[in-house]
């Protein structure tokens, strides 16, 4: 069978990076350690470069401790090219690296072959408390930097069973990382910056004064305007529930009459029998407001389709009642009606004294 290798094609770093910097140390041709996280370089978004630094690729993954270095490999045939000249492919892996950190001198660091010192792992582990579950576990706020002395040193300082406070200390103490600043601390800096600045002018000091106390009227005012609202009754503004609807002249022949449909939702209807009712404009489904079709001869309600004769009965659609009617009366020569006092046909009221008026 033909000898074949692998070569990685594509390379990506998933969510998790605690800018450690040790896949830079290994790869710098490929991996940017930025001041919050850790980026691939826009060259080594293609093939062609990063086939021939698949080993620094892969000992960046392996070295990393939170393992989000991940890459993709296509099979080629014949040995690797690489093989037995992993020292060669190192030194001149270093080369690009000064380029590309804008002719920043750097030495290139060689970094033993082989797993990482579990004392090592644990150390990282226990000290990578920057992501928000770590800070709700209780562990201490750090912000983690480039180490400041080899990894092997750090290791080396700490007990076989070194407690996790013991390790956060030595992380500190070798510059691994440093602690962010807590919020009195901002505010002392910032307050120091502001002290340092030219002061505020008279007229600028004014302004800002002005500003405050407008301010400070303005939510009095506000408060002050809610708790009225809260305190004093509000008024309604809805129309008479007695009114007077014309006079009884008004309403010569069988029809429906919308006159007071807007100002006080009735229909006054005369019947073909001559009696005169007053009809409510509410559906008796879910309260929408039918039309009158003078064609059809009937209410129709726009919202969900119920029909209702000239009478108020319904007969199409999901209305479960006729429509109610109010009280009418005659005072001398003029129509009341009293929105107060309703009929039911369901309930057997519409032949009740004032549910009609006979003309």
């Amino acid at each position: 069978m033909a000898e074949t290798h692998q070569e990685i094609v594509k390379v990506w770093i998933a969510p998790g990076c605690i800018v450690c910097d040790a896949c830079e140390t290994e790869c710098p041709p490929v991996f940017d350690v930025q001041e919050e996280t850790c980026v691939i370089r826009p060259e080594a978004l293609k093939a062609e470069f990063t086939r021939p630094l698949t080993p620094s690729i892969i000992a960046a993954a392996e070295g990393c401790p939170v393992e989000v270095i991940k890459f993709e490999t296509v099979e080629v045939p014949g040995p690797a090219p690489w093989a037995g000249k992993e020292a060669q492919a190192a030194e001149a892996a270093a080369a690009p690296a000064g380029a590309a950190h804008a002719g920043a001198a750097k030495k290139a660091v060689t970094v033993p072959q082989g797993p990482p010192d579990p004392r090592w792992a644990g150390l990282l582990t226990t000290a990578h408390t920057t992501t928000s579950a770590s800070r709700s576990a209780g562990g201490p706020s750090v912000e983690l930097r480039p180490a400041k002395v080899p990894a092997e040193a750090i290791a080396s300082a700490l007990g076989k069973d070194a407690p996790p406070d013991a390790r956060t200390a030595a992380m500190v103490g070798s510059g691994f990382v440093r602690p962010r600043p807590s919020v009195v601390e901002r505010i002392r800096a910032r307050a120091g910056a502001l002290t340092q600045t030219q002061g505020m002018t008279r007229r600028q000091f004014n302004v800002a004064l002005a500003v405050a106390w407008g301010a400070i009227i303005a939510t009095f005012g506000t408060a002050a305007a809610a708790l009225q609202s809260f305190l004093v009754p509000k008024v309604t503004k809805e129309p008479p529930s007695l009114f007077r609807a014309g006079k009884l002249s008004d309403y010569p022949n069988p029809g429906v009459y919308e006159q007071f449909k807007g100002s006080q939702g009735v229909w006054i209807v005369r019947l073909r029998d001559n009696s005169l009712v007053a009809v409510s404009t509410i559906c008796t489904h879910l309260g929408c407001i039918p039309n009158w079709l003078p064609a059809d001869q009937k209410f129709k309600c726009p919202c969900h389709g119920s029909g209702f004769y000239m009478t108020g009965v319904n007969f199409e659609g999901p209305a479960p009642r006729p429509l109610e009617r109010y009280k009418v009366a005659l005072d001398g020569e003029y129509v009341l009606v009293d929105k107060s006092v309703k009929f039911r046909q369901e309930l057997g009221q519409w032949t009740l004294p004032g549910a009609y008026l006979q003309v």
